[in-house]
């Protein structure tokens, strides 16, 4: 090869060289941009998402409360309105307590006043939005207002009260009914409260399921929660203020139905404890709900 080519070939390789080296830094300079700008992209995109959830929860929040708190002010308005006009009255009273808050639905009120005994008066009162019921019960005693009882239950539960006599003692309870939504047979709820009248403070409840009452036997029969030829009847017997279990009663399911079971224990009939029965006993006949056993 002669000194002409070998210097042209010479020159080729360097101008290849300055060539490369010159994309090199471009390169590098074009790819910490891309990385700068994805590295900025995401954090901003972490910012954003992380402002949206907070934003979120904070209106949540905030709604939870505005329920909450609109239901109170409602039952403070009805308070007051018995002790301005309503105080030693009978009857039910309803009206809609409107808070002037933009976006919300006036809340229904409804005010049922009584008496246990001659004198000694009491309040129910229901406020209720579209969502959620709070009932609460009063003691109204020579113009002093008590709290006895206080619950929330889902209005689509169809909450009801009433005040009775339930366990024979002579002296009106308490009770607060309501059927959940969910759930796959009979399930009327009862929460009662035993003498109001007579006890200091919140009082607490006994739950029970498809109750019927027999104040003048102090007993209580009902039906259980379960499938139609599954469920046991059951019967309970007042000693004071506490339930005794005196029986439960099932279907045969080796007689397909057409036979039955009673014996103490729900869950523990053996050949030796249980007594077969050829029809249902006829105090069970008058049971509400008994077409579901």
């Amino acid at each position: 090869m002669n000194k002409s080519r070998l210097l042209k070939f010479f020159l080729y390789i360097c101008r290849h060289i300055i060539f490369s080296v010159y994309l090199m830094k471009y390169s590098y300079f074009f790819l910490s941009l891309m990385l700068i700008g994805c590295l900025s992209s995401a954090k901003q995109q972490k910012e954003l998402s992380t402002e949206n959830v907070s934003d979120t929860l904070v209106v949540v929040k905030d709604t939870e409360n505005v329920d909450e708190r609109r239901l109170k002010e409602a039952m403070t308005d009805a308070l007051q309105k018995i002790r301005d006009s309503l105080y030693g009255k009978e009857g039910e009273y309803t009206y809609d307590f409107d808070t002037a808050e933009e976006g919300y639905a006036p809340i229904g009120v409804t005010i049922k006043m009584g008496k246990y005994t001659e004198g000694a008066y009491y309040a129910v009162i229901h406020a209720f939005d579209q969502a959620e019921a709070l009932i609460n019960l009063y003691d109204l005693d020579k113009g002093t207002v008590r709290e006895k009882v206080s619950e929330t239950l889902p209005l689509r539960a169809d909450p009801s009260d009433t005040i009775f006599d339930a366990n024979g003692d002579k002296v009106k309870d308490f009770v607060l009914r309501f059927y959940p939504s969910s759930g796959c047979c009979r399930r009327d709820i009862y929460h009662l409260y035993l003498s109001p009248e007579k006890k200091e403070g919140q009082l607490s409840y006994i739950e029970l399921i498809n109750p019927t009452f027999y104040p003048k036997e102090h007993l209580i029969r009902g039906i259980g929660y379960g499938w139609p030829g599954h469920v046991e009847l059951y019967k309970y017997r007042w000693r004071g203020e506490e339930l005794d279990t005196l029986e439960y009663i099932l279907p045969d399911v080796a007689t397909k139905g057409k036979t039955f079971l009673k014996g103490r224990n729900l869950y523990g009939f053996t050949k030796e404890k249980e007594i077969r029965l050829t029809k249902l006993p006829e105090e069970y006949q008058t049971v509400i709900g008994l077409d579901y056993f």
